[in-house]
């Protein structure tokens, strides 16, 4: 376990950070607030993202996580990335997990 971050370990043996960055965001509101958003809460330590295609914000948190690995903040292996496919053909969403380790 990594000392500056806790981590909840999977059935498959896999960690993941309990506290997500939700990205959903209002229609008024702009997607690049989403990327900005993303970056900051990368900087604050969240290694934790969730999103949904039907938010319409994937191309923007992908450009944040993007920026944060170039930049150096956070390598590519420390994201959990979590999102969900709408609808399934029982009408809910399914909750998809991609980690990038």
């Amino acid at each position: 376990m990594n000392s500056k971050h806790q981590y909840v370990e999977l059935s498959d043996g896999h960690f993941i950070p309990p506290l997500g960055l939700g990205t959903y965001k209002l229609q008024q509101v702009p997607n690049s607030n989403v990327t900005e958003a993303t970056k900051i809460a990368i900087e604050a330590g969240f290694r934790h993202i969730d999103c949904a295609y039907v938010y319409q914000v994937e191309e923007e948190v992908g450009l944040a996580i993007r920026s944060k690995i170039a930049d150096g903040t956070v390598k590519r292996e420390d994201i959990f990335y979590t999102s969900k496919d709408w609808p399934s053909p029982l009408g809910c969403p399914t909750l998809t997990a991609a980690s990038w380790r």
